[in-house]
């Protein structure tokens, strides 16, 4: 009975101890550490086109060092807009988490796509009653960026921002003429002329997005970018016949490609849980 009292006794006077006693905050998932992964999603692109003019040599048949306008009026801009396209590729990067739980880091990324942007000439017309076409193709965009997070344990709201690079393929068909070559450009009269061109793109992305570490080495994600490539003046070179001397027609292009992509990263060199 003694002993009981003397039990007693002491629960009570260590039961406020007991009560103010914090509980142990649960573990907080650490983002510092470095990843390599794979994404796949969907592309689209906007383009706009204008002709800045093609100076001729002095020599030409026809034109004596001026300004040709082969595609549109001078000052006359006209859009075409891209069909959604499928991309799949890689990404790298290493992040580092603050006591404070924002997140910075740095990361490149690398995708392969088919995507394609095509528009009719509104303003001139081609050979044989058929419209003057414009075709973008992008096959390669990558980026180099840094993001700053926010943890909120283990998912981590992110935006990230920096630059951009796509492989771009131009080709422009079914014109009555290029420069100085207006007879079809040595396929006889009845042959509209084509032409080509092709640039890489260096430009600026920025997106948001959310990551979520479902595994302690694991993460997946979702995210949008917007990749902005800015205009670009190239130069079209005609494709009907190799060994005619065709002056390349300028072209300026403005280009612009949203994109969405899910993806998995294996996380290394990373503290998981602290």
């Amino acid at each position: 009975m003694k002993k009981f009292l003397l039990v007693s006794s002491a629960l009570v006077a260590a039961g406020p101890a007991l009560v103010a006693r914090p509980a142990l905050a649960a573990p907080v998932f650490n983002w510092t550490g470095c990843y390599v992964g794979a994404h796949v999603g969907g592309a689209t692109d906007s383009v706009r086109y204008s002709d800045p003019g093609t100076q001729l040599p002095v020599s030409s048949s026809f034109v004596s060092g001026e300004f040709v306008h082969n595609f549109a009026p001078e000052g006359s801009p006209f859009a075409g807009a891209g069909q959604p396209a499928f991309l799949g590729g890689f990404q790298a990067g290493c992040d580092y988490q603050f006591a404070n739980r924002f997140v910075v880091g740095f990361g490149g990324d690398y995708a392969w796509t088919r995507m394609s942007s095509m528009t009719n000439d509104p303003f001139f017309g081609g050979k044989n009653g058929e419209p003057v076409t414009f075709q973008t193709r992008t096959n390669q965009i990558a980026s180099f960026t840094g993001r700053v997070g926010y943890n909120f344990d283990n998912v981590m709201f992110y935006g990230r921002g920096g630059g951009a690079f796509a492989r771009d393929r131009y080709a422009v068909n079914n014109s009555f003429g290029i420069n100085e070559a207006f007879l079809g450009c040595g396929n006889g009269s009845f042959v509209g002329c084509n032409t080509v061109g092709s640039a890489d793109r260096w430009g600026w992305a920025a997106g948001v997005g959310v990551e979520w570490a479902f595994a302690p080495n694991w993460s997946a994600l979702v995210e949008f970018d917007h990749y902005g490539f800015g205009s670009k003046t190239v130069a079209m070179s005609v494709t009907n016949d190799p060994a005619i001397n065709v002056t390349p027609a300028n072209l300026t292009i403005r280009h612009d490609i949203d994109m969405i992509k899910v993806g998995i990263n294996y996380r290394f060199w990373s503290t998981g849980r602290y």
